[in-house]
């Protein structure tokens, strides 16, 4: 009965809230609130670069593994499992996704992150990916050479001849970041596959005190997301880095999700109260970027608090590569 009565009213809210957006141009947040019977679903959709901001500091917000992962609704945990997000078989979470509370372990698996990131990068791989790139070699070629560049530094074994081919493109058919992809034949079932494989070989390869969940991440993310934000650069070479990875189709993460704690409307951003475990909230962070013109958006929610341990990295390295490539056009003009 009370599904009867609520899913009616939850198609009425989100057709009202819909009109409110695109028809009269309320500056509010999307919410799709449709209480199916086994799957509800409560997504609150937020690309205001100032609205982000409030959100992020809301003590009533917090990040996905602030709730138990059994108490998620359970679209979350299926979706994110086939990410590099989350080890469904472990419960494990990447560091991005614990809770704000600053733990003695959050700090430690943040300060092992950032200390390995610190060591930055040899010359000799900004021009192995040079190379690549200007002989348009296959973008899993080039994933394996990003790959070996930054996740080695986290592994026991230091040869890069550990990080193989199969574990670059297995890595690869992990999610990304957009629900829609769960839904094409056998992406999900994929996904988690490469989940389990990913995490089992960090287990069983990282150094004695790295976190095998924050590697299996980085492996993910450098597959994937550096990868893409590479074949952006190739694309646009003469593209300052702040403005190439600030327009919102290049952000190589293009939303992150919050879940809510308590009851709020979020400063009243909200005409009704998110609800607890429930109200899933996805920040458009690339949209903020867009707006702001700011690599805060791109690399989290606009300031220095939490804003995701690669970011110097990933500017530091992409300037190398874009200065290699600038020379080798000179050079080649000469």
């Amino acid at each position: 009965m009370g599904v009867i009565i609520s899913l009616p009213l939850g198609i009425t809210r989100t057709l009202v809230n819909i009109v409110q957006k695109f028809v009269l141009k309320q500056n509010k947040p999307l919410r799709i609130d449709l209480p199916l019977p086994f799957i509800p679903i409560d997504v609150v959709l937020v690309s205001d670069a100032s609205q982000i901001v409030s959100i992020s500091t809301n003590v009533d917000v917090d990040r996905l593994h602030g709730q138990p992962t059994e108490k998620l609704p359970r679209w979350v945990r299926w979706y994110f499992s086939a990410t590099r997000f989350h080890n469904k078989s472990h419960d494990k979470w990447f560091l991005a996704f614990e809770p704000q509370s600053e733990s003695a372990q959050y700090k430690e698996r943040l300060k092992l992150l950032k200390d390995k990131l610190n060591e930055g990068f040899e010359q000799s791989y900004v021009e192995k990916v040079a190379n690549q790139i200007l002989r348009n070699a296959p973008e899993d070629e080039i994933a394996v050479i990003l790959t070996r560049m930054v996740t080695i530094r986290f592994m026991s074994e230091t040869s890069e001849d550990l990080i193989t081919a199969d574990v670059v493109k297995k890595a690869r058919t992990l999610l990304k970041t957009s629900i829609l992809e769960a839904f094409g034949p056998g992406n999900q079932k994929n996904g988690v596959s490469a989940q389990e494989a990913t995490y089992s070989f960090c287990e069983r390869n990282v150094a004695q005190g790295e976190n095998a969940m924050d590697a299996t991440h980085t492996i993910g993310v450098i597959a994937a997301s550096l990868t893409f934000a590479v074949n952006k650069l190739k694309e646009n070479p003469d593209v300052s880095i702040d403005n190439l990875f600030t327009r919102k189709s290049n952000c190589p993460t293009p939303m992150v999700p919050r879940v809510v704690m308590r009851e709020t409307t979020l400063n009243g951003l909200l005409s009704y109260p998110g609800r607890p475990s429930s109200t899933i909230i996805f920040l458009s962070i690339s949209s903020a970027a867009e707006q702001t013109s700011s690599l805060f958006f791109t690399f989290g929610s606009g300031g220095e608090y939490r804003v995701c341990a690669f970011k110097q990295f990933f500017y530091d390295f992409m300037t190398a590569l874009q200065a290699e490539l600038k020379t080798r056009t000179s050079e080649s003009k000469a």
